[in-house]
């Protein structure tokens, strides 16, 4: 079954191209009516994952009594992680899809286009094109995905069940002779988490496809034009897909990363000179713009190929015209009327030249800008924020406005 919400926004024929049409997930989501990713059926693949993750936790939370010294890590409506974990990260997961399958699509088509791939090369890429679309159609991949994301999932909450300890929560309780998952916990670790950490899972093998993608054509040998407006040789669209992650990163950063991290702050009370809890933060703010960054680089030999020959060759047609314009002065032989005429036209010729040399000195070598590299930068930093007040000692009047700001976490 072919989901049609890849096509359902661009008619070009040749903008077909994606990681994720036909696949397991979309398979599923349109036999439950909701194939398309327009933003109400968006809401519903939204509202499906929450109804069977956080909502049958929140149910068994209800129903199961609660000691009367219960703390708050054994309150489930407590941990904050649950809720920016499964009201907010998976939704930007699946709003994600949508904004990076149409990005990725437009620049296979700039690819295909626009010219930088080469016409004797197009039969080529068509074959890269239908190599991933058989590979994102795969169901193995899925199950892989999914088992991977079952055995963190009990690496993440199974430690519990074993920890010499008093300290209970809302996932696992001690009693008199063990300690053992309380019912909201058995959904999490089996059910819920699972289906979280399958998301992000999910993501990474289809940005290895997109990635496989783009090493197959970074081979190919591209036209590239040093004096390109775009100053990427004509690939700077590139840049602007890769940017696009940023979205990724933010989804990611919530649901993983400052949730997971300020539940252990704030409710488990764990210092935050502790390698996990800080190295998780440099390790995320300064990794993930990398790993969205780095694939870039496949195409900087070529890049760099290019500039370097549209220098040399610059350089001697600038030599040459400003021999021209000498010797035209020079000439005694002719009368200065005419050598002014020669004279002016040779000067509007180094004048143009110099309009190129700006330009292919610019040119940059690797295909992204500040601009993209920063929305990256952003996205990974932007999550941070909440962790703020356990990290850094602001001055009086910002920490009041950023506890306001977030005061729906325990300080």
């Amino acid at each position: 079954m072919t989901d049609t919400s890849e096509r359902e926004d661009n008619n070009e024929p040749h903008s077909q191209f994606s990681v994720f049409e036909g696949d397991l997930v979309n398979r599923g989501f349109a036999k439950l009516g909701l194939g398309s990713r327009r933003p109400l059926h968006l809401l519903g693949r939204s509202l499906v994952l929450i109804g069977v993750t956080w909502l049958p936790m929140a149910v068994l939370a209800l129903f199961t009594p609660l000691p009367s010294d219960a703390s708050t890590a054994q309150n489930f409506f407590y941990d904050f992680a649950a809720y920016t974990q499964f009201f907010f990260g998976i939704p930007l997961f699946i709003v994600a899809e949508r904004l990076i399958a149409q990005n990725m699509r437009s620049a296979a088509q700039d690819f295909a286009n626009s010219g930088v791939v080469a016409a004797a090369d197009l039969p080529a890429l068509a074959a890269v094109e239908a190599e991933v679309a058989v590979k994102r159609r795969r169901v193995r991949p899925d199950v892989v995905c999914m088992f991977i994301a079952l055995v963190l999932s009990l690496f993440t909450i199974g430690p519990e069940l074993f920890w010499q300890s008093d300290m209970q929560t809302w996932h696992v309780v001690k009693t008199e002779t063990e300690r053992c998952l309380t019912p909201a916990g058995a959904w999490l670790i089996f059910v819920a988490l699972p289906i979280q950490i399958y998301w992000w899972v999910r993501w990474i093998w289809k940005i290895g496809l997109w990635y496989g993608y783009l090493n197959r054509v970074s081979k190919f040998r591209l036209v590239l034009i040093a004096s390109h407006p775009d100053r990427t040789g004509g690939i700077a669209f590139l840049s602007e897909v890769q940017a696009k992650f940023a979205i990724v990163i933010l989804a990611f950063g919530i649901s993983n990363v400052v949730s997971t991290i300020g539940y252990k702050i704030a409710i488990e009370h764990a210092p935050i000179n502790l390698p996990p809890i800080w190295g998780a933060v440099i390790a995320f703010v300064i990794g993930a713009p990398l790993f969205f960054l780095a694939p870039l680089l496949l195409f900087t030999k070529q890049l760099g190929r290019t500039k370097k020959r549209a220098l040399a060759q610059f350089r001697e047609k600038a030599m040459q015209s400003a021999l021209k314009v000498e010797r035209q002065w020079l000439d005694t032989s002719r009368s200065e009327s005419d050598r002014e005429a020669d004279a002016r036209s040779e000067l509007s010729q180094l004048n143009l030249l110099n309009g190129f040399y700006e330009r292919i000195h610019g040119m940059r070598v690797v295909p992204f800008d500040l601009r993209s590299a920063m929305q990256l930068v952003s996205a990974a930093l932007g999550p941070m924020i909440p962790l703020l007040p356990y990290f850094v000692q602001l001055p009086e009047p910002w920490q009041k406005i950023l506890e306001a700001l977030t005061k729906w976490l325990p300080h």
